[in-house]
């Protein structure tokens, strides 16, 4: 039964982290949009760690807000405990990161979608797409109702297939007590998308009362909380706003209601256990398959790869107000249950305690990103778009980065515009749709500040100075905050000229701020403005020389990320160009020549034979117009 005659604008399939942000990104468009999940009491379920940020994901969390995303915000009036990670290192690499409560957060955000027009949820399974003439047209759902659509984003998460390991015990699901999305993958390689397999996963949870904290350390939050969301942009009633029918969604002034984490570590026992159970372990006993997170490891490869360490730091984490349940983190496992619970009892704070989910490997398809625009359309169906961990990623914030890239994108689809492009010089956002086409992942991926070249323009405070261009060709925020955003930037650009500008006794006051820093007394005009230009100016200031070389380097590079490769270009033919790189561009068709040079194989020579290719056919067109 087909449910509409008129097709929805926009359909997303899947209602996690990219989910979310995808559909709320294209109704707040204006798009007539439709979310498809198998249950939507898990919307936005945390299915791992209650936790949003970290190195490099913070700096992606606000740049998700400076594009109108939800995570930020959302994080922030959920938040029971506010950190900024590196804080003893340089402003670029800092990153702020927020344990949130879990049901508050995610209901929060259920809410949210609910009071969103242009927008309809709707609990039904995705078992299969719906083609026409090499283009994707709609969805087919368990309960033999379709629905039809101009444009369709995935955002399944681990639940393609997904398939969880606790030892030799499997049971399919993309998450503990969830299904599993098993026919959606064979739609999918119908038409031609290659899928592999890649695998996760996450530690046991305990019951607090049966933690012995008298031993461990206490880990603090900030006493100055660090927020994801630019609040001082944003209008007032975005905090806790109360809609028109009287309903006030769910959340706290940020930072009222804090609770601390704790540290302790595994032992010379724990390491034991491990290594005399590890042919019981559903990764080392050949179960799975997928390859595993290089930067998240399982307490197994934890004890099989850094042998020499005598121990492994834990965490405690509360998963929220309104619960006595915590988090291991750093225990991540697939370990038979019963050696679960002896690993766990070798852990000092943790003699006693009680089990409540047992740790567990999930399983699950990926389709390789390659197989993507940088507008995350796919390149084998027209209309199709990918976001999140099905195109091989971990972690809430690049999943939710790409859902917001996708949904934006898929609305410009339907009205004829250009894609939304992010630079790799403009955010982390860039970097991260880049690396994903052009690269592809073998292992999920996960976001670092070494993978941006471009780091130093990305302090986590700039995002809505970077990204404002986007924000408002494409809509993204109300003019009131565009028009905040513009002022805060003018501000900004004034006081870092004025500051190589004003001279003291003792020279120019940039001068003094880079060596003296700190100590260098201010003028009370500007120590009158916000603390957010304050903070960005004096960023400007102290690293002027640094940023003035990357911008250098991004002027210097600017052509080649410009200039278009045609899509039909058979590169076999190309006179010059090396087999090994034909071949390699041939399989990744680059969208640009910078997207080119960044493929692997692909060398400065061959890229200087596009280029007087690219010129050759630009001034033949000329001569003949």
């Amino acid at each position: 039964m087909i449910f509409n005659q008129k097709p929805y604008d926009v359909i997303v399939c899947g209602a996690g982290h990219a989910g979310v942000e995808a559909c709320l990104a294209a109704a707040r468009m204006g798009a007539s949009t439709l979310l498809l999940t198998g249950n939507i009491d898990t919307i936005a379920q945390m299915s791992c760690n209650p936790a949003i940020g970290g190195q490099a994901k913070g700096q992606i969390v606000r740049e998700i807000d400076a594009l109108g995303g939800e995570m930020a915000i959302n994080a922030d009036v959920t938040g029971i405990q506010f950190r900024v990670l590196n804080e003893s290192k340089g402003p670029a690499v800092q990153s702020p990161r927020i344990q949130c409560d879990k049901k508050a957060y995610q209901f929060r955000l259920k809410h949210t979608l609910e009071l969103q027009p242009n927008l309809q949820v709707f609990q039904a399974t995705v078992t299969g797409l719906i083609f026409k003439d090499g283009k994707v047209v709609g969805c087919k759902t368990n309960l033999d109702i379709e629905f039809l659509a101009q444009t369709v984003i995935i955002t399944t998460g681990t639940f393609l297939r997904g398939l969880m390991h606790v030892g030799q015990n499997k049971n399919e699901g993309g998450r503990l007590g969830d299904f599993s999305a098993k026919t959606l993958s064979a739609s999918l390689t119908e038409v031609g998308i290659e899928l592999q397999r890649l695998k996760t996963g996450t530690p046991p949870r305990i019951l607090g009362r049966s933690i012995n904290f008298s031993g461990l350390q206490e880990q603090r939050s900030d006493l100055e909380p660090t927020l994801f969301a630019f609040h001082d942009t944003r209008d007032t009633e975005d905090l806790f706003h109360v809609e028109q029918s009287g309903e006030t969604r769910l959340g706290w002034k940020p930072g009222s209601q804090q609770m601390s984490c704790w540290m302790t570590h595994t032992t010379a026992e724990s390491a034991q256990i491990v290594r005399d159970n590890l042919h019981l372990s559903a990764m080392y006993s050949g179960e799975i398959v997928g390859v595993g997170p290089r930067y998240c490891p399982s307490i197994e490869d934890k004890f099989v790869r850094f042998a020499d360490k005598p121990r492994h730091m834990l965490y405690l984490e509360p998963e929220g107000r309104s619960t006595n349940e915590y988090y291991i983190n750093g225990l991540s496992t697939s370990l038979p249950f019963d050696v679960q619970v002896k690993l766990v009892h070798s852990i000092p704070g943790l003699e006693n305690a009680l089990l409540l989910r047992p740790a567990y490997a999930v399983e699950y398809d990926f389709a390789q990103p390659t197989q993507l625009f940088p507008s995350l359309e796919s390149r084998k169906v027209e209309n199709l778009f990918l976001a999140g961990q099905i195109n091989g990623t971990s972690g809430y914030e690049e999943a939710a980065g790409q859902g917001l890239v996708a949904g934006v994108n898929a609305v410009l689809k339907v009205r004829g515009e250009a894609p939304m492009i992010i630079k790799r010089h403009e955010g982390y956002l860039g970097v991260l749709i880049d690396d994903l086409v052009t690269k592809g992942t073998t292992e999920p991926y996960r976001m670092f500040t070494s993978r941006a070249e471009y780091r130093l323009l990305f302090n986590h405070g700039s995002s809505e100075l970077r990204l404002i261009d986007h924000a408002k060709q494409h809509l993204l925020l109300s003019n009131n905050r565009l028009g905040r955003i513009a002022s805060k930037h003018d501000k900004v650009v004034t006081w870092t000229e004025n500051f190589e500008k004003i001279r003291l006794s003792t020279g120019f006051l940039g001068d003094l701020v880079r060596r003296t820093k700190e100590q260098t007394p201010l003028p009370a005009e500007f120590l009158a403005e916000s603390k957010a230009v304050r903070e960005e100016v004096l960023y400007r200031v102290t690293y002027r020389g640094y940023l003035t070389r990357e911008l250098r380097l991004i002027e210097k590079l600017k052509d080649a990320e410009v200039i278009r490769l045609p899509e039909t270009l058979d590169y076999m033919t190309v006179p010059g160009l090396r087999r090994e790189s034909a071949l390699k561009l041939q399989q990744f068709r680059p969208y640009t020549l910078g997207q080119a040079s960044r493929i692997s194989g692909v060398n400065p020579a061959d890229i200087s034979i596009l280029m007087v290719l690219i010129r050759s056919r630009q001034r033949s067109k000329s001569a003949d117009s």
